[in-house]
């Protein structure tokens, strides 16, 4: 009766454990061994977000506090439950309108409900890739690329005003005219004095025609 008390007892303490976490193991079924009080588990099954038709992969980190949870007080048998917060492991923010994921490598996701402000921030040579097949469509009032360099590996349509402001440079691809243009084109002095357009080496403000009659000059500016 004794032993069936004493072990009744164990199980009962053994049902819901804090813990800390000793050991990952990776794999496509992820297993980890867990320190409760004096002892470390064996190799034990880690809850996840989903584990069917959607699947997730954040795997736990050694020193992560965690619940094992045991049937029948087996903790040969217990299912960990990480992502607790300790005093040695704290959440890495404090504003209740924000929610952050941060990743070892300083990577950091914020979405603030508040100010409707989502951002994304990697680290030196962090990279970004979507991929989607079909299309891609942002909607905004206004895009910023903030880039020294952009590159468009196809072709770009504009369908209203394309306006520069750092000049424009190019080449043809080698089948057809460098430039098409339907419509008027305008070259207005505007900040240079030498507003010019000048095609093989012949202005187009300084060149001019003389008339066969008098010879006087008859090409002039509009």
């Amino acid at each position: 009766m004794e032993f069936n008390l004493a072990d009744l007892s164990r199980r009962l303490q053994n049902l819901i454990r804090l813990g800390t976490i000793a050991e990952v193991k990776h794999s496509r079924i992820p297993r980890v061994r867990v320190t409760v009080g004096e002892i470390t588990t064996n190799w034990l099954p880690v809850v996840t977000a989903h584990a069917a038709a959607t699947k997730t992969w954040a795997p736990p980190a050694i020193d992560e506090q965690c619940l094992v949870f045991s049937p029948s007080g087996d903790l040969a048998a217990g299912v960990v439950l990480a992502g607790i917060n300790s005093s040695h492991q704290q959440a890495p923010d404090d504003d209740p309108h924000n929610t952050r994921i941060v990743y070892p490598d300083g990577a950091q996701i914020d979405y603030n409900h508040q100010s409707h402000a989502f951002n994304v921030t990697l680290p030196d040579g962090g990279s970004a890739v979507i991929e989607a097949p079909a299309s891609v469509t942002v909607r905004s009032a206004a895009i910023t690329l903030d880039a020294p360099q952009t590159t468009c590996t196809g072709n770009l349509l504009v369908q209203k005003a394309l306006t520069y402001m750092g000049g424009m440079s190019g080449q043809g691809s080698g089948t057809g005219a460098a430039a098409v243009i339907k419509g008027a084109v305008h070259a207005t002095e505007h900040i240079q004095s030498d507003t010019d357009i000048v095609a093989n080496g012949i202005s187009l403000t300084g060149h001019t025609h003389r008339e066969q009659g008098d010879g006087n000059n008859v090409s002039k500016p509009l």
